[in-house]
């Protein structure tokens, strides 16, 4: 094989490799009260669509379009809200956000009921969360 034919092979086998390995993650996340932590008022039913960590649409289901690729979250019955209140959610914002049982606002203990976490771009589902909450043991020494 000459040079320019190998060059070609690799560019073409590094640009594949980054479509097979770097997929967009999208997330949407349907039918909770959304409360953004700013000035909007609560929204009930809401959707909130989260591509590569950052919000691209958020509001009523039926002004927001849900990408086909998205993983669908039901969060009927449940809260979205901010991780942090200092920075509310908004389109163009990061989309780290809980997904709680409970309304934040009545129960200041809400983190005791978090259903969900999207943070860094990554959904932290029930399993997820239940795993992080367990303690870890110690290692028993191995009796003889």
């Amino acid at each position: 094989m000459n040079r320019p034919g190998a060059a070609v092979a690799l560019l073409l086998g590094l640009t594949g490799c980054d479509y097979l390995y770097h997929q967009r993650t999208v997330y949407a996340i349907e039918g909770a009260t959304l409360i953004d932590g700013g000035v909007l008022p609560p929204i009930s039913p809401s959707v909130v669509v989260v591509v590569d960590g950052k919000i691209t649409a958020m509001g009523r289901p039926s002004e927001v379009t849900i990408p086909s690729q998205a993983e669908r979250i039901n969060a009927s019955g449940r809260f979205v809200i901010p991780l942090s209140f200092s920075q509310p959610l908004m389109v163009g914002g990061p989309g780290d956000l809980y997904v709680c049982d409970v309304n934040p606002v009545r129960m200041p203990a809400y983190k005791k009921y978090l259903y969900g976490r999207l943070e860094n771009g990554r959904w932290w589902g029930p399993e997820e969360l239940l795993m992080q909450k367990r303690p870890q043991q110690k290692a028993r020494p191995m009796s003889k």
